[in-house]
């Protein structure tokens, strides 16, 4: 089964349990929520992964980048390995 590998970042509003979610708006999985992220490129790690896509889809900087989790999860057409930054 193919592997797909992706970085999100978990981002909370400051002095709040409150997170960013998006709502992705095409694909097989429109409508669902998730957090900001994408796949990995060829050569890059997770954490640089996570900042470009943070970087591309927020225009935010991560300045201070924590490992949170790593999801995996298999799915009919592929397995997903999701590595998640706080």
């Amino acid at each position: 089964m193919k592997t797909v590998h992706v970085a999100a970042g978990i981002i909370r509003k400051e002095g709040s349990d409150e997170l960013l979610a998006v709502q992705r708006g095409y694909g097989d999985m429109q409508g669902l929520w998730e957090f900001p992220g994408g796949k990995l490129m060829r050569g890059e790690t997770p954490e640089d992964a996570v900042r470009r896509e943070l970087m591309e889809e927020l225009q935010v900087k991560v300045t201070n980048l924590r490992d949170f989790y790593t999801v995996e999860y298999d799915y009919p057409d592929f397995h997903l390995s999701m590595e998640c930054y706080y």
